[in-house]
């Protein structure tokens, strides 16, 4: 079979661009900060924005290396294993709202810390993000 040379290739979807971002982060987290996979799936200038309360307040990474090293590499540092699990995906227009938990084990210990981010996506890539998560669970876990 040949394939069709003039076929459009369609950009992904915002659920499967999310998708691919899940799996790109418990990728990186699980190898020490593997991220190129991850990285294409961020516009240059990815705005992520940890919306939550407490120390982790009002936080706003800008660009790719910045949301790597923050939002992906500390936090698999900080557990002995960890992952995101998206559970839910609700779209509108160019939004994209995930619900999920982020879940492993830190000292011996296993953790569950729910989540919600809302991303937009512009050409089939994150362009913005902002999370959401159960921070005094989070300090609980991590501070203890």
């Amino acid at each position: 079979m040949t394939s069709n040379e003039h076929r459009s290739v369609a950009s992904p979807t915002a659920r499967e661009r999310v998708t691919e971002f899940y799996a790109g982060f418990n990728h990186a987290v699980a190898n020490s900060g593997e991220t190129d996979e991850l990285a294409t799936t961020l516009a240059d200038d990815v705005c992520w924005t940890d919306a939550t309360t407490g120390s982790h307040a009002d936080r706003t990474y800008t660009g790719i290396e910045a949301v790597l090293e923050n939002v992906i590499e500390g936090p698999g540092r900080r557990a002995d294993h960890l992952q995101a699990l998206p559970e839910r995906v609700i779209e509108a227009d160019e939004t994209t709202v995930v619900t999920g938990a982020y879940v492993g084990t830190i000292d011996g210990r296993n953790f569950d810390v729910a989540f919600a981010h809302v991303f937009d996506l512009d050409d089939g890539r994150i362009r913005t993000c902002t999370a959401y998560r159960d921070t005094a669970l989070e300090q609980r876990v991590f501070d203890a």
